[in-house]
């Protein structure tokens, strides 16, 4: 389970668009979702359990910039945890199409409890999108693994300062990452030449001009989300 072990903040944003092409190439997602969207979490997870329940898994988040790009990203871990009869184990994949500023805002925090700060959707599919119908975050989720009770409310999402740290080459904060405040330290990781791919593939997923070159180079192995049968 290689999708699952700790990885420098490149390798997170190259899953991370690997996770945003699968949805891509299925058609999950309008492109008018994601050019409207003002931010975007990208991030695989695990459930599983009997009896007690709990998850983990790791992401990147990005957030519209006021001159209508994206802003660097900010790495994140998965967790959660519930009391309940649970049989079973899921691998999920899951975007997070933040359509509010203050579902932005809640990213900005040391951690976030999804369902808590901004009420969670089913995202509209291909050909469904109406403008009229945002809710805050939409969700799209897949998994072919099998779980009782499966929910994404409660699931944290905790800022790892460590990996923007070792990233952007001094401490920083998800919020200062987030509105773009970033003085790098090393020319090989600045934004966006330290994430090619993920650069790419945001401009696929809204509809504009993307480098195919760059775009063949992204992994066309199954997703966590797509391993199981």
């Amino acid at each position: 389970m290689g999708f699952f072990e700790p990885s420098g903040m490149g390798k997170d944003c190259d899953k991370a668009a690997q996770i945003l092409k699968s949805f891509i190439d299925k058609g999950k997602i309008p492109q008018q979702v994601i050019a409207d969207a003002k931010g975007l979490a990208i991030f695989s997870g695990f459930r599983g359990g009997m009896y007690l329940a709990g998850a983990g898994g790791s992401g990147v988040v990005v957030a519209r910039l006021p001159d209508g790009t994206w802003s660097p990203p900010s790495a994140f871990s998965v967790r959660s945890g519930s009391i309940g009869i649970v049989y079973g184990v899921d691998v999920y994949d899951c975007i997070c199409v933040l359509n509010t500023q203050s579902a932005v805002d809640a990213y900005k925090t040391s951690d976030v409890s999804l369902g808590g700060g901004a009420a969670l959707a089913a995202g509209p599919l291909g050909g469904t999108y109406k403008p009229t119908e945002v809710k805050p975050v939409w969700v799209y989720t897949k998994s072919k693994g099998f779980y009782g009770g499966v929910t994404m409310d409660g699931t944290v999402i905790k800022q790892k300062v460590d990996a923007n740290t070792a990233f952007y080459g001094s401490k920083i904060t998800s919020e200062q990452i987030l509105k773009g405040e970033v003085e790098y330290q090393n020319e090989d990781t600045k934004w966006p030449r330290g994430a090619k791919q993920l650069t790419e593939i945001l401009k696929l997923a809204e509809g504009k001009v993307a480098d195919s070159t760059v775009i063949k180079d992204v992994s066309s192995e199954p997703t966590p989300g797509d391993l199981q049968e």
